[in-house]
């Protein structure tokens, strides 16, 4: 009787553990939205010009693939970034007024986008907080030997999306980035998750739309350049 009891236990010990497991992998949210708030580093940048800049970026996922968009100048302008990782492509849709240019890249080509920062290291803080209701594990990031003074960023295992960092600096990080600062073609800017939803993302969403004319990289970066202006 006893050797039967203890078996009981054991294994309604082992059918609890495996539910916790399979609630806390249920738990991680594979397919939705982020909504970032945008704030500009930059003390030479005065209030005008701050006001026509973007001041939010939604992310929405679904099945690995993201679609980042950015609307500046009251919506004159649109960054939309889509990440195919099915086909391991990246597609950068500019528009501006009627005008619509794309470009096309491999997910592993350097980010037309965001900075490197040569030499950067990243630690692990013993801290963890909350944004958006998710657990955020506190990094420490430093670039030696340039004016980058050392910051914070915290990103969190609880949203699933594979390869997601891999067009920022922060490709070591295996997580969805919640709070982060990034270089943009001269504007440090950081970004802070205000809402994370989980919800049906529908997939012609991470198609490229039709009506865009295809530039190359070069003529990508003048354009963008040129708007920054």
């Amino acid at each position: 009787m006893k050797f039967r009891f203890l078996a009981v236990i054991l294994i309604l010990g082992l059918t609890i553990l495996s539910s916790c497991d399979k609630l806390q992998q249920k738990d991680r949210i594979k397919e939705g939205f982020i909504e970032y708030n945008i704030e500009y580093l930059n003390d030479t940048l005065d209030r005008f010009m701050i006001g026509l800049l973007p001041k939010k970026m939604i992310i929405k996922f679904k099945d690995n693939n993201t679609l980042n968009k950015i609307e500046g100048f009251s919506g004159i302008v649109s960054f939309t970034y889509i990440q195919n990782y099915k086909e391991k492509k990246n597609t950068t849709l500019v528009k501006v007024l009627n005008k619509k240019y794309k470009y096309v890249e491999m997910i592993n080509d350097s980010s037309i986008f965001f900075e490197e920062l040569p030499g950067m290291k990243i630690t692990l803080q013993d801290e963890v907080k909350e944004i958006c209701g998710f657990h955020a594990q506190k990094a420490k990031v430093t670039v030696p030997d340039t004016s980058i003074e050392p910051f914070f960023i915290y990103y969190t295992n609880e949203i699933t999306i594979n390869n997601v960092n891999s067009q920022t600096p922060f490709k070591s990080i295996d997580g969805v980035l919640l709070e982060f600062q990034v270089k943009f073609y001269g504007l440090d800017m950081k970004l802070t998750a205000t809402k994370v939803q989980e919800a049906e993302i529908s997939s012609e969403h991470f198609k490229v739309p039709d009506g865009y004319q295809n530039i190359n990289k070069r003529t990508m970066i003048e354009i963008i350049e040129l708007l920054k202006q």
